[in-house]
């Protein structure tokens, strides 16, 4: 738990220094780094993105900006809302996947060759 918590900290400062694609870039070396499933990964990086939206409600009108993107995609408002952090779930997710089927932790698909 201390350790998504940490991680989570990373992806935070890592997407305000350097937008979005430094979530993939954070979750292929932490995946290199650390060898844990890909899942946490996501999870550390929508907490984070999470927070950082948490952090923006007091200075930014989200609450009405949350209502029209809800309104566009026929949705309710806090369901925009956490569009986000799925996003950064994804991002994470699939960035630690990739590195770790690389690396071999993938599952192994016994696929047999007709000749």
């Amino acid at each position: 738990m201390i350790e998504i918590l940490i991680l989570s900290g990373v992806f935070a400062a890592g997407t305000w220094l350097g937008g979005w694609w430094s979530v993939v870039l954070v979750a292929a070396v932490w995946s290199l780094w650390r060898r844990r499933p890909a899942w946490r990964a996501g999870v550390a990086a929508a907490i984070a993105w999470a927070g950082l939206l948490a952090l923006t409600i007091p200075w930014a009108p989200l609450g009405r900006l949350a209502a029209r993107l809800g309104s566009v995609f026929s949705m309710p408002g806090w369901a925009a809302l956490a569009l986000p952090p799925l996003f950064a779930f994804l991002l994470g997710w699939s960035g630690a996947r990739v590195v770790g089927a690389r690396e071999g932790k993938g599952k192994k698909l016994n696929v047999k060759r007709e000749t």
